[in-house]
């Protein structure tokens, strides 16, 4: 019995040193691969390097463009517009709100299973609550909890107070990062967030030389107002709020054309080489862009971090929140190109100028470009680009269905298990302000969303079930008119169930491609089409009649425009358990209540909360307080395809799966490190042998071959020092027992 219980010993010993020995190995390797950048600690190659932590450390807070003390005399001198702190936007002096003084804020970049830890200290002066979320990023296994949605996911971080994101992103791909609090991410809380895998794993490896940290280019629409001003400029003035400039990598001249302009972006390639570039559309309001280099052609290889079928283009579009990678090969004459991006659409100033901006893609060893006079007027002609336009009627463009098809939120063939049908739409209500008159605002079905008073998947038992709703929770007709139904819009979804979306835009005055975003997962985009008066009755229509082609290659993604006067139709495997936002991209139209939220799976599904995690809620009079209670179920409306009534658990559910949990996961696991400690003792055990006459007690030898001669200890210790000797040295160790 005393040997058994050594050789558990010595086995658990074995098993920790190992996991520590490993964990040496990590930093060692670690340390060696990394190409130091500043707060950067884990940008390096992707190929052999083992997992890491990385850990940033960011302050929120209200900031000021152009302000002297940083920029000194910028742009006279245009060396001072890069100085620590400066941001120079397009030379126009306002208040922005930034991450450690800095526009966009720090470019995250890591590489797939790195652990991720973000220290967020909210500084606002003005008290405002922040949160931020990683678009693109999953967030599943535990961190749900870390997504950044407002009242669904977390508290919003006080100020001043602070708040630890954690989590570990497998997927690879071009992400990005943004406040999801108020107006918040129009004045600049918003930055890059790159996952990079090994080239082994990438399909598209063989197609690119240089993937580097500098060539990722964020776009965005940028205003001479804070947003909050132009919010109540667009609602209460019914003012049209028209784009001061397009930035690129948060630099530009402004449409107004008046100077003086500060330095713009430069991207620096070498003659003959292939470089990866990663783009990025932080667009706030109603920006699509149009992409293009001058002279070069675009091989697109990428879209929301998804792995297309490479497609050469000479321009692109790209909408909000969308991303885009491409190669561009280096192979025109030695000289300085224009990076050229076009507003479409809305994407103009107040008085109808044309968005528009440009970099210098700079060649080594040609001369410095200088700087352009004004804003060039840029056409552009050549290869179609790959935006929904070129797809012809009812199919999408074919990309690579085999790429990562092994995931099981990649499955979306067969029949759906269902099918719902969301409507964008505008609403028309009296304004609440006097002599207004009615005021319009963007919904889904009908309905608009707000937020619940706590949040759903830490604090959903403190919340009254009343709060929400769906289109079965009205009667036919009793949201149309200047009747405004508004709840926590919440559709609910059984996990892994496989959900086809049909999103139509009907015909309307308004003219707004709506870009729309989901949060936890991708979502596969199988039909797409422009039509003459479409109504969610007249797709239905379509759809019974065999007249809409299903492309179920189509592309992998998370976020998806609906043509105005047209119809999207999407399919995802409800495989993340959560509560994840579908939401209008347009800052104005989420905080008109442009969402909904899809609740997959239930309490059996949720992970833990995490210890300590922030609560918050309100105190409203006694009378008011809803004691949390089942909805009734009424009549589905004949409008839309009727969403299933929300069935809410019981309040001790939770409680009784935890102790469920717990009961076998306990026992499950000592059972686990006694076998393991068991055979790693008996693999020491295999080794002993009688210790022969000339030869004292405890002595072990280790010839070239690692043959062992004599052994008799018995000490966990000695076991272990005996084992990891015979696996490791050639060199002879006596030891007493």
């Amino acid at each position: 019995m005393a040997g058994r219980v050594n050789a558990v010993a010595a086995g658990a010993l074995l098993l920790m040193v190992t996991w520590m020995g490993i964990g040496w190995i990590t930093v060692a390797l670690g340390v060696d691969a990394l190409r130091v950048v500043d707060d950067n600690p884990c940008y390096r190659s992707c190929e052999s390097s083992f997992p890491m932590t990385c850990v940033y450390n960011w302050t929120v807070t209200w900031y000021y463009a152009m302000s002297s003390p940083q920029c000194g005399d910028c742009p006279t001198n245009a060396t001072a517009c890069s100085n620590p702190g400066c941001v120079s936007v397009d030379g126009f002096p306002r208040a922005i709100s930034v991450v450690n003084q800095a526009f966009p804020g720090p470019s995250i970049q890591i590489c797939t299973g790195d652990e991720v830890v973000i220290n967020v200290d909210n500084q606002m002066t003005n008290n405002e609550g922040v949160t931020i979320h990683w678009h693109g990023l999953f967030q599943r296994n535990g961190s749900q909890f870390m997504d950044g949605l407002p009242m669904v996911s977390q508290c919003p971080i006080p100020s001043p107070g602070k708040f630890q994101y954690r989590f570990r992103p497998f997927e690879s791909g071009t992400n990005w990062y943004h406040a999801h609090t108020g107006l918040q991410r129009g004045d600049g809380v918003a930055g890059p967030f790159i996952i990079r895998e090994s080239r082994r794993t990438d399909p598209n490896a063989g197609l690119y030389d240089e993937d580097r940290a500098e060539d990722v280019i964020f776009l965005n629409d940028w205003h001479h107002d804070t947003m909050v001003s132009n919010y109540q400029k667009h609602n209460i003035g019914k003012v049209r709020v028209g784009v001061d400039s397009i930035l690129i990598n948060g630099k530009g001249i402004p449409l107004s054309g008046s100077p003086p302009f500060v330095p713009i972006e430069v991207f620096n390639v070498r003659s003959g080489t292939r470089y990866r570039f990663r783009v990025i559309n932080g667009a706030n309001l109603f920006c699509n862009l149009q992409f293009s280099v001058q002279s070069h052609q675009l091989l697109v290889i990428t879209g929301d971090g998804s792995a297309l079928e490479p497609q050469a283009v000479d321009y692109f579009r790209i909408n909000g929140g969308e991303r885009y990678d491409f190669v561009l090969n280096a192979n025109q004459n030695i000289g300085n190109y224009e990076v050229r991006v076009v507003g479409l659409g809305s994407c103009a100033s107040a008085s109808g100028d044309t968005g528009r901006q440009v970099a210098s893609l700079h060649y080594e060893t040609a001369w410095p470009a200088p700087m352009p006079p004004s804003l060039p007027n840029i056409t552009e002609e050549g290869t179609p680009d790959i935006w929904w336009k070129t797809f012809p009627n009812k199919s999408l463009a074919e990309v690579d269905h085999n790429i990562n098809s092994g995931r099981r939120y990649r499955t979306t063939g067969g029949a759906p298990d269902v099918q719902h049908y969301i409507e964008t739409s505008f609403g028309t209500r009296e304004s609440p302000i006097p002599n207004q008159g009615t005021h319009s605002f963007p919904q889904l079905n009908n309905i608009s969303y707000f937020f619940p008073t706590s949040p759903i998947m830490s604090q959903f038992d403190d919340l009254p079930m009343s709060l929400f709703c769906n289109a079965s929770s009205f009667q036919t007709g009793e949201c149309e008119g200047l009747t405004q139904c508004a709840c926590v819009h919440t559709i609910q979804v059984e996990l892994n169930a496989l959900v086809e979306i049909v999103l139509v835009n009907p015909d309307s005055s308004y003219h707004v491609l709506h870009p729309m975003h989901l949060h936890g997962l991708q979502f596969q985009v199988v039909a797409m089409e422009l039509m003459s008066g479409a109504t969610v009755q007249s797709v239905m229509q379509l759809d019974q009649n065999g007249e809409i082609n299903r492309n179920l290659n189509g592309p992998f993604k998370d976020v998806v425009v609906v043509p105005d006067g047209g119809y999207t139709i999407f399919r995802f495997r409800a495989w993340n358990p959560g509560w994840w936002i579908f939401h209008c991209h347009i800052e104005f139209h989420l905080e008109d209540g442009m969402a909904l939220l899809f609740w997959m799976g239930n309490s059996a599904d949720f992970q833990h909360i995490p210890a300590g995690f922030p609560k918050c809620g309100v105190f409203p009079p006694a009378t008011d307080r809803a004691t949390p209670t089942d909805p009734a179920t009424p009549t589905d409306p004949a409008t839309v395809t009727p969403d299933p009534p929300l069935e809410f658990p019981r309040a001790d559910e939770q409680q009784k799966l935890d102790t469920y949990h717990l009961a076998w996961i306990i026992p499950l696991t000592f059972l686990i490190a006694v076998a393991v400690g068991f055979l790693l003792g008996c693999l020491c055990r295999r080794h002993a042998y009688p210790v022969s006459a000339d030869q004292g007690p405890g002595t072990v030898e280790f010839s070239a071959q690692i043959r062992v001669v004599p052994f008799t200890c018995r000490r966990p210790r000695c076991r272990l020092e005996y084992f990891l000797l015979k696996l490791f040295s050639d060199r002879s160790v006596d030891r007493k027992s």
